[in-house]
């Protein structure tokens, strides 16, 4: 890669960062597309196009989480028993869906992330401001199966579509754990480290050996794009968290909400 498509990957991790920090979601699901812009550019073989661009997400998405989950923690903003429930269940499915992730064609895991993240979002934007203002207080500690259940789909989802799942497990902990929006997002900020944590280790093991990935592969992780990306969303998931501290929550439900509509859309058109 030249120094200028670095420069370009390093200001596209600002921007996702600031985001992952807003909406408290790893930021894949806007790196996803533009790194498989790229390697339709660069020639990268189809069979691991998708796959490649999966796993090196999930790694530039270890940092954001971090620094978003770090912000969000200083304000109060994270339920830290649930996380480490969240975290472990996701892991589980996270490593056992990497390799089911390596079998699928790229086109369907881009159909099924989209579908998903679609359903979540006509569920977000139809919801009245009367019903948005009886989740502003968390009134009761979620229980444990039910924490378990959302940490499996977000393991399941972070492997099958390269993103940290916060586009599934804030809408799931938000509907299902009643937890209040800003809660779930600082939350799945937190959660999200463990669950990409161990997503990228299992792309990095199912895509060692392959002879058609592109240079500085680490497996299905892409270290050139993956350190330019993580350097940038370092610099911004911050300050992205403050503001949505600071952001009225049905607002920012609104907002999230069609956010994950547009690249959803985005997702299956392509």
């Amino acid at each position: 890669m030249t120094p200028i498509e670095l420069s370009l990957f390093f200001l596209v991790g600002c921007g996702v960062g600031f985001l992952a920090g807003f909406f408290g979601v790893g930021g894949g699901i806007l790196m996803v597309p533009v790194l498989v812009f790229s390697y339709t550019r660069s020639g990268v073989s189809p069979s691991v196009l998708t796959h490649i661009a999966f796993g090196t997400s999930l790694f530039a998405i270890i940092f954001a989480s971090l620094t978003s989950a770090y912000q969000h923690g200083k304000q109060k903003n994270i339920d830290w028993p649930s996380v480490w429930v969240l975290g472990i269940s996701s892991a589980v499915t996270a490593l056992a869906t990497a390799k089911l992730a390596s079998w699928l064609s790229g086109k369907q895991l881009q159909v099924a992330f989209g579908l998903l993240v679609m359903a979540a979002a006509i569920k977000m934007l139809t919801e009245s401001k009367a019903q948005s203002q009886k989740k502003l207080e968390f009134l009761s500690k979620p229980s444990l199966p039910g924490l378990i259940g959302v940490g499996l789909a977000a393991g399941g989802v972070a492997s099958l579509a390269g993103v940290g799942g916060g586009v599934v497990t804030i809408p799931m902990m938000y509907y299902l754990l009643n937890m209040p929006l800003k809660l779930a997002i600082g939350t799945s900020s937190a959660t999200i480290v463990i669950t990409a944590l161990f997503s990228v280790a299992g792309y990095v093991f199912n895509g060692m050996g392959r002879v058609d990935l592109p240079e500085w592969s680490f497996g299905f992780v892409d270290l050139q794009r993956g350190t330019a990306l993580a350097i940038g969303t370092i610099l911004m998931a911050r300050r992205g968290a403050y503001v949505s501290f600071r952001t009225n929550p049905f607002r920012l439900k609104k907002i999230f909400a069609l956010f994950i509509l547009l690249i959803s859309i985005y997702m299956l058109i392509k």
